[in-house]
């Protein structure tokens, strides 16, 4: 009996070990070589937009057939809405339904939208603007429903809907107490999630009550300060950028009333703007936008987008510089560089896998890559690793937990992936890096020599077995 009771714990301990054995899990890994790319990507909420105009009226008759049948793809355009026609009276229901119309036309394009409204685009506002400042409110209620409706792909909302061309400037409301009244009411009634912006770092600090920029510690929460971001359309134009800031040496203090010289605002900038857009047009050839100069000042203040058509004679100094540095980006004009590096720009720089001890559970994928843009995003993205066996096709994904909005420029981000490898069949999986717009639904592709396919970016092979090889 004893006998026999020995012999069945001999065997189970034999099976258990038998059990054990099987359910272990050897792991090498084969990476693929990753090469930096100075091609140009199509990646949504960056680089070059193109302006379109559009008077608003009751008997606006717009062909919009164009829009609808331009290409699908990522990219930014800025729509421009005159409402000067409704100066002395709300909008209509025609002028409302022609701004839907509008921006219904621009979402089935898969653009991200900046908008911008305000009644003056011949340089005379106060001929232009409505008397009253409530009226002004109620347009922005008015329009703030149709923005709402498409805030899946409006992502700026500039200015307050006053100064020539919206620029918050010569204006009769271009006070401190309008401005305060005009910003608050626009971020009241405009869903959180779309951005504002102001023209200068001084109106940032004046409306946002605050003389020091956002920190990470607020930034993204849906406050109005993490809200509040910065165009500027006299950038690179001269030391103050067109009297963007003051003239003068830094002295390191701000105020709420007084902008700050070129150097205190460029460094501003540089902390703000970790967390909200920052872009604009670049203005009148002088030494500020050399190329050189240019670089300094577009990485200092994270710029990620800028207007593709002007200034044209800027452009050609850019375009006559030729980039020598020991780089893919080597021989390129000075204009594709900039081109290239406004906003982010994800570039992967190594995958591993390290050896585990069988009975471990889980191997670590780890991914090294670097943001070589002028900016973050500001916007999540999704990130995923991606299994596919070779053997069968099988799919498998795993969302990567990471907050895209702080992948600094400069930065190396390094990624560690668990995989629970026992619930994979033994076999070769190839492995596959993906990043994706979840509002838009556009992939963002990286900095990498190499095709994407449907499953992302191929960063090698992975085979899981019984036996070590």
């Amino acid at each position: 009996m004893i006998s026999a009771v020995i012999s069945l714990l001999c065997f189970c301990a034999v099976l258990g070990i038998l059990l054990l054995f099987l359910a272990m899990r050897f792991v090498h890994s084969t990476p693929t070589g990753f090469t930096e790319s100075a091609e140009e990507l199509q990646n949504p909420y960056i680089g070059w937009y193109q302006i379109h105009n559009y008077m608003v009226s009751d008997d606006t008759d717009y062909d919009l057939s164009g829009i609808l049948k331009q290409e699908y793809h990522a990219g930014l355009v800025l729509l421009e809405f005159n409402l000067k026609n409704y100066a002395d009276r709300p909008i209509s229901e025609q002028g409302l339904s022609f701004l839907n119309q509008v921006l219904q036309s621009w979402q089935s394009t898969g653009r991200q939208l900046i908008v911008r409204f305000f009644y003056d685009w011949d340089g005379d506002a106060a001929a232009s603007e409505p008397r009253e400042l409530s009226l002004i409110l109620n347009h922005m209620s008015q329009t703030a429903e149709a923005v709402n409706r498409y805030s899946d792909c409006v992502y700026i909302l500039q200015g307050i809907f006053i100064g020539p061309w919206g620029e918050m400037h010569g204006s009769s409301y271009a006070n401190a107490e309008d401005m305060i009244t005009l910003t608050s009411h626009l971020a009241s009634v405009t869903d959180p999630k779309i951005f504002l912006a102001v023209r200068t770092p001084q109106q940032w600090r004046l409306l946002t009550g605050s003389t020091t920029p956002l920190d990470r510690s607020e930034a993204f929460s849906g406050t109005f300060a993490s809200r509040l971001s910065l165009f500027n359309d006299g950038m690179l134009g001269s030391e103050t950028d067109l009297n963007t800031y003051a003239v003068g040496s830094a002295s390191g203090a701000f105020s709420l009333y007084h902008k700050n010289s070129r150097q205190d605002e460029i460094g501003f900038q540089q902390l703000l703007c970790s967390y909200v857009p920052n872009g604009g047009e670049v203005v009148i050839p002088n030494p500020r936008n050399d190329f050189a100069a240019a670089v300094k000042d577009l990485s200092s203040t994270h710029v990620s987008y800028l207007n593709s058509a002007y200034d044209d004679n800027v452009f050609s100094k850019w375009r006559a510089h030729t980039c020598q540095e020991n780089s893919p980006y080597n021989g390129m004009s000075g204009f594709d560089y900039i081109s290239r590096h406004l906003g982010y720009r994800y570039v992967l720089r190594s995958f591993e896998c390290p050896s585990m001890l069988p009975w471990e559970k889980n191997a670590a994928v780890n991914i090294t890559l670097q943001n070589t843009g002028f900016s973050n995003c500001y916007r999540p993205f999704d990130v995923s690793l991606v299994l596919v066996k070779k053997e069968t096709g099988e799919t498998y994904s795993l969302a990567v937990e990471t907050d895209t909005r702080f992948w600094n420029p400069g930065e190396e981000i390094r990624l560690t992936i668990p995989v629970t490898v026992r619930e994979y069949a033994t076999g070769t999986y190839d492995l596959y890096f993906q990043i994706s717009d979840p509002v838009s639904g556009h992939r963002v592709l990286p900095a990498n020599e190499g095709t994407c396919s449907e499953y992302g970016f191929f960063l090698g092979s992975m085979d899981i077995s019984i036996l070590p090889k």
